[in-house]
């Protein structure tokens, strides 16, 4: 193996893992709608975590550190890129299972469900890995159909940050700075849904996804 692809494989994932853990730790955190999913916790219901693209960096630090929880796997593109990812949450102690929003192939699709139904959460961008952002793709809604499990909408936003120039604009939250970390209500996908409910309950999920997030900024005064 080459020099750059161990350094790629290894040594990045691990400095990013540092990075993250970092910055979570210095930031003070607000939540809001958290018992949303607190309540299906205690009910010991599996859930299934959204949240869009461009806001990855803090949801993965807030399950893990503030919520006290590993028991999540998280969908992860099949790319070279995405082999970067899964080696970051795998630091985190989450698993990953290797498939798009949009196409995750018979195998990925199995190990969801064998997951979701092993108490584990699944953690979902549903419009990664390369968007359009901030929409559903119908991967999210045919697993929720067939697991039983809720959706659980999630996002955050912080008082300080940057955005990326990349196709989901991704938020880079600065560091000793405030955050807040919002859960929407769950989505429910009934077992014998039609494909035209299924367009219903993605419009649904888009929805509150794209409410909570710029509830999120509103609350730093960065609406748009």
């Amino acid at each position: 193996m080459r020099i750059h692809s161990v350094f790629k494989s290894g040594i990045i994932p691990w400095l990013a893992w540092i990075l993250i853990r970092g910055i979570g730790r210095s930031i003070i955190f607000e939540t809001e709608g958290e018992e949303n999913y607190l309540r299906l916790k205690r009910e010991g219901k599996n859930v299934i975590l959204a949240t869009w693209h461009s806001r990855l960096f803090l949801t993965v630090y807030y399950y893990r550190y503030k919520l006290s929880g590993k028991n999540i796997c998280v969908l992860v593109s099949p790319s070279r890129d995405g082999e970067f990812i899964a080696r970051i949450v795998r630091r985190f102690g989450y698993s990953a299972v290797r498939g798009s929003s949009r196409h995750y192939g018979k195998n990925a699709h199995e190990e969801m469900l064998k997951k979701l139904s092993e108490d584990l959460d699944m953690g979902i961008t549903p419009d990664g890995p390369r968007g359009p952002a901030e929409k559903v793709q119908h991967g999210i809604i045919q697993i929720a159909a067939e697991s039983g499990c809720p959706i659980i909408p999630m996002t955050f936003s912080t008082s300080r940050n940057t955005r990326f120039n990349s196709w989901d604009r991704f938020v880079f939250p600065h560091p000793f700075t405030r955050a807040v970390v919002t859960f929407g209500s769950p989505v429910y996908v009934p077992a014998n849904v039609s494909k035209e409910e299924k367009l219903e309950k993605g419009r649904e999920l888009e929805s509150v996804l794209n409410r909570i997030t710029r509830m999120a900024d509103k609350h730093f005064n960065k609406g748009e």
